[in-house]
């Protein structure tokens, strides 16, 4: 799968812009490397990306959705060397100030060290897919960050004016649901206990994980039966897609398991394996959410 963990969006409103004017406008925030002082950088990249990424398009559209790439860059200052760096400084004020520095001084001394390493700091970069089904309403942004997300879905806002959109609203508590199909091993139709689970007791919060376990033994429903819930549950989606869900429908290590890294889209052209890839996974997204959302209990749709 092209993503590996996914958040989930809704559209509260309809997305009428086209492909060319979204392109355009996504230009505004094209990626600028950090540069002197600045800490961290936000920005388009091209989700075709190679050697010439500045002539690629910021958006790549396929089967109806908009595929973008993000990319997040930071200047790392390893807490070690910045606190010896303020520990020097705060060291040589006290001795000829015969005094000891306030706690205020100190974090302004912390400060303006940290500033003075900025411009030599080197950085590091991550990116971030996301895509938009305009048909569907839907976000899907392929990370397990909250924070990460937020970046995402702030960078389309400054790119276009407007944009809103909000997590899916089930009618029922995930978790309880998830709770109550470990009790009962009875899932709904097309869906199976995965291998993994984690439990919270809430009087205690005290948490248990289970990974690579069968969890149809009563070592899992003695947990259940003493009060504990389920957070977050491995799922199989007609026997073959792959996923842990949490209770805020966050999906992590998707796959596909009849696939493998090594047969998984062997095209030679970068750009025919992206759109393969692309299309493979807003397919499957396309017939499993629906399915998934309805399994918590119903979606309640913005505006309904």
């Amino acid at each position: 799968m092209l993503f590996k963990n996914a958040m989930i969006y809704r559209l509260t409103k309809t997305f009428h812009l086209s492909s060319d004017d979204f392109r355009e406008m996504l230009e505004a925030r094209r990626f600028v490397p950090c540069a002197g002082y600045k800490p961290s950088s936000f920005g388009w990249v091209s989700p075709l990306g190679n050697s010439r990424e500045e002539e690629l398009p910021l958006l790549h559209e396929v089967s109806a959705c908009y595929l973008l790439c993000a990319r997040r860059e930071e200047k790392v200052i390893p807490t070690s060397a910045l606190n010896e760096a303020m520990l020097e400084k705060v060291a040589k004020i006290e001795a000829v100030e015969d005094r000891t520095l306030r706690a205020k001084e100190k974090r302004n001394i912390k400060e303006n060290t940290l500033a003075e390493l900025l411009p030599g700091a080197l950085a590091k970069s991550k990116q971030v897919l996301g895509y938009i089904s305009p048909a569907d309403n839907l976000l899907v942004i392929g990370t397990a960050s909250a924070a990460e997300a937020e970046l995402f879905i702030n960078c389309i806002r400054d790119s276009i004016g407007t944009f809103t959109v909000v997590p899916p609203q089930v009618k029922q508590k995930p978790q309880d649901i998830f709770t109550n199909w470990l009790l009962r091993r009875k899932l709904p139709e097309n869906f199976q206990l995965g291998n993994q689970c984690d439990l919270l007791d809430i009087e205690e919060t005290s948490t248990v994980s289970c990974r690579r376990q069968d969890l149809d033994t009563q070592e899992i429903r003695s947990h259940l039966e003493a009060g504990k819930i389920c957070t977050r549950l491995g799922i199989l989606w007609h026997g073959d897609l792959s996923m842990s869900v949490d209770k805020d429908i966050v999906l992590r290590q998707i796959k596909i398991e009849s696939m493998t890294d090594e047969d998984e889209f062997q095209d030679h052209d970068p750009i025919a394996k992206l759109d393969a890839e692309f299309v493979t996974m807003t397919l499957e997204f396309g017939r499993f959410l629906p399915e998934l959302m309805s399994a918590l209990g119903g979606e309640t749709l913005p505006g309904a």
